[in-house]
């Protein structure tokens, strides 16, 4: 791996660090959690053919109580609440006898709320990841609207310090797409390009989902482009331990650029530039002598 000072070049898979190593630290800039839901009972109704139904009762300030209704499934976990938003709120949980790592998100004003389920199988020989969603309603309103996929993060270049040591780059292509790349810390000079979905929450505020390629890791993010803060967890199963990992981080966000590629491609008039030597230019004592000229296309740079 690189030094703290080196600009690193292409790293190969085989010395990338394992996922045990990486999540030292991650959650010093998480957000402080937050106690509103502490002896709340919410009821989510899922978006789907079989009208599904699950409560969750949040016993006190770390334990809730969920249960399935319509299969009597029931349990009890460890859970994490952040009010990313003033009454939107993040929670995150781990059911152990399923395996199953849950986020909400959830919007007590407008009754909407969308569940991420992660856990794993196995593709091609390997214990791998997977993640689905689900849009719900808060009670069963029937005026609540799903959150929306957004094209707002496309084209922009975020920077985002998780630890004052760890810090990464993300660029967002498309809706579909995201590139990722570690400046600092543990994975530093690591980067790829990995199939995301984005959601927009409320005016600034987007839910951030992505899947790894090479690690069998699952994020769900929310950003807040207000605040300039991202609060999220990741779920994966680390192959070279053998282990389940599982982190919630914060991080502190810098937007770096905006660009718009489309739109630029779409300008009238684009020039086509190019440099090429002209000779046949003499110099005070009547040598010939080249000079590099900047020659527009006529075809490209003739006023319409």
């Amino acid at each position: 791996m690189a030094s703290a000072n080196e600009t690193p070049g292409y790293i190969p898979v085989s010395e990338w660090p394992n996922l045990d190593a990486l999540a030292v630290g991650f959650n010093e800039h998480l957000m402080a959690e937050s106690r509103k839901l502490t002896g709340k009972s919410l009821t989510l109704f899922l978006n789907d053919a079989n009208l599904i139904r699950i409560a969750h009762c949040f016993l006190d300030n770390d334990t809730l109580e969920w249960e399935v209704q319509r299969d009597k499934q029931t349990g009890t976990a460890k859970y994490k609440a952040f009010e990313v938003r003033p009454d939107t709120f993040f929670v995150d949980f781990y059911k152990p006898d399923y395996q199953e790592q849950v986020s909400l998100v959830m919007n007590l004003r407008t009754g909407q709320a969308i569940v991420g389920v992660s856990g794993f199988h196995i593709k091609d020989g390997q214990k791998r990841t997977w993640t689905r969603f689900l849009n719900a309603s808060i009670g069963g309103r029937n005026d609540v609207v799903p959150f929306a996929p957004t094209t707002d993060l496309i084209g922009k270049h975020i920077l985002y310090r998780y630890t004052p040591r760890d810090a990464y780059e993300h660029i967002y292509l498309n809706q579909g797409t995201l590139t990722w790349h570690c400046l600092s810390g543990t994975e530093k000079g690591l980067a790829d390009t990995e199939p995301c979905r984005m959601l927009k929450l409320d005016e600034k505020l987007y839910l951030l989902f992505w899947s790894e390629k090479i690690m069998p890791v699952e994020s769900i993010v929310v950003v807040d482009l207000h605040q300039m803060r991202s609060t999220g967890r990741f779920f994966c199963w680390d192959p070279k331990p053998a282990k389940l990992v599982q982190m919630l981080f914060g991080s502190y966000a810098t937007i770096l650029a905006q660009t718009d590629a489309a739109e630029t491609l779409a300008l009238r008039g684009s020039h086509i530039c190019s440099w090429y030597p002209r000779k046949g230019i003499l110099d005070s004592q009547g040598s010939e002598m080249s000079m590099q000229h900047l020659v527009m296309s006529s075809r490209n740079c003739m006023p319409d």
